[in-house]
């Protein structure tokens, strides 16, 4: 489906392309016409020029605006794949690992951060840290603005600045003055209409990287990595209570296996045989009662 949707699209651009290049054959040959037209005194009543810039202008904008509908095709695409992943497999930090790569090469970002709230800790903690080369950043290569992606989450809503240090909002802000950030996006990870965390990313190096057009692509992952979250952790509470209903099982069979060994040998101690054979070994021992003449 998507190999044929990108050669549907490909073969679209290259027919405007074609159009395009016919358009330019086209003016040539009717300023050829024209001029051996004036020899004969004919002027055409129209002007052929603007009609054929006209048609140029229109030709562009359609290859643009193509270009654009192509590049938000893509983007959908890998969106769908990556959400079919992240709601396939509770594996979820493997999972957000490769998510992080196809958000950054959609979005050009350099660095991408996926954060969970933390109640123990009362604060949002990182679970999945990539960079432009899909890498895991160490702690030492951790840098954010913590304002920023606490009003993300504490409002529950995108927040695109395409210049922190130029922004209002943000430039006091002691992590964007010192880390020199600049293009960044946050969006919650909203469950139910509770923020359980934050989608982070950012580019350190350029302006303006981001765009209001990422947002409906950041905010439909980040809804599906939310339910892929609270499905991993239904997993994990799943199986850490069948994990303890199984120990108790086997506490049952034990104490059941030693109830019934207790009965076994108190059936055995109580027999006829086990009584003569105790009476026998008590008159064999030294000092035991006389056997009878």
């Amino acid at each position: 489906m998507t190999d044929q949707t990108d050669l549907n699209t490909d073969a679209f651009l290259k027919i405007i392309a074609e159009a395009a290049s016919k358009a330019d054959s086209l003016d040539t040959a009717l300023e050829q016409i024209i001029r051996g037209l004036k020899k004969y005194g004919v002027k055409l009543p129209v002007d052929h020029k603007s009609l054929m810039d006209g048609l140029r202008s229109n030709l562009k904008e359609t290859e643009k605006n193509a270009q654009q509908v192509t590049g938000k095709l893509h983007q959908f695409q890998k969106l769908v794949h990556t959400s079919a992943l992240i709601t396939s497999s509770l594996e979820l930090d493997r999972v957000l690992e490769e998510v992080m790569d196809t958000i950054i090469d959609l979005t050009g970002a350099e660095r991408a951060y996926l954060m969970l709230w933390e109640k123990s800790e009362n604060q949002l903690k990182i679970r999945a840290a990539r960079n432009w080369d899909g890498a895991n950043l160490s702690k030492e290569e951790v840098s954010f603005s913590r304002s920023i992606m606490n009003t993300a989450y504490e409002t529950g809503k995108p927040v695109l600045t395409t210049n922190a240090q130029m922004d209002s909002r943000f430039s006091a802000a002691e992590s964007v003055v010192m880390n020199t950030l600049r293009s960044i996006v946050c969006v919650p990870l909203v469950l139910r209409g509770q923020s359980i965390g934050v989608l982070y990313i950012d580019n350190r190096m350029r302006d303006a990287v981001f765009n209001q057009d990422h947002l409906p692509m950041l905010t439909t992952f980040a809804s599906q990595a939310a339910i892929a979250i609270e499905n991993a952790r239904l997993f994990e509470k799943v199986k850490a209570d069948l994990d303890e209903a199984q120990h108790q099982v086997q506490e049952l069979v034990i104490q059941i296996d030693r109830q019934k060994l207790d009965s076994q040998l108190k059936e055995i101690v109580d027999s006829d045989l086990f009584k003569r054979l105790k009476e026998q070994i008590r008159r064999d021992q030294p000092g035991g009662a006389e056997k009878p003449a």
